[in-house]
């Protein structure tokens, strides 16, 4: 396994084939089972991404073959005109999605070739992207196999989205909040999974 490589938007663009690939491999099966026509939509999605303010990515190679990919911005301080902003600001409110936003880092995507999984390029990817920050959030589905590992991280479940976001799953936000107590990150957590 090669090391992890960092990339800027630019260098970002240059493997969006293989980069969409790899997307491809990883979200047309369960969990995730994207429709041909959202696979489809995430290359114009990524080429978007790479322009934003901030934009970093991180890869790994097992062989010359992309392995691993991560990548996210810093949040802006403006949250209209996304439609991640707002549905987070209609599930949570403005306030709240202000004050989980603020001064974090954004982690858009990480996905691992499903060959190789479980061999710790995930926690090594995003151990990279949020490495500085003290605080960064992210979207996934709370049964998706990465789930666990950002729970194991000491990310927790926040604000669960409405239905609308992703249709085939119910989707929640993840939050990594270095300055918060792990005893009051613990109490939050179990307010909701109540396990």
């Amino acid at each position: 396994m090669d090391g992890v490589l960092p990339l800027d938007g630019r260098a970002t663009l240059e493997i969006s084939t293989e980069v969409a690939g790899l997307y491809r491999d990883c979200y047309a099966h369960p969990p995730w089972s994207e429709t041909p026509e959202q696979l489809a939509a995430y290359p114009e999605k990524l080429a978007a991404s790479t322009g934003r303010e901030g934009f970093a990515a991180w890869i790994m190679r097992d062989g010359g073959r992309l392995a691993g990919v991560c990548y996210g911005w810093p949040t802006p301080a403006d949250l209209s005109g996304s439609r991640i902003y707002t549905t987070l600001i209609r599930a949570a409110g403005a306030e709240r999605a202000a004050a989980l936003t603020r001064n974090s880092f954004e982690l858009a995507e990480l996905f691992v070739h499903p060959a190789h999984r479980r061999r710790g390029l995930g926690e090594t990817l995003l151990a990279r992207a949020v490495a500085g920050w003290e605080s960064a959030w992210l979207i996934t589905h709370p049964g998706a196999p990465a789930a666990r590992l950002y729970r194991r991280l000491g990310w927790r479940q926040d604000v669960a989205l409405p239905a609308d976001f992703y249709p085939q799953l119910p989707m929640s936000v993840y939050i990594l909040d270095r300055s918060e107590p792990p005893a009051t990150a613990e109490k939050r957590q179990a307010q909701l999974d109540p396990r």
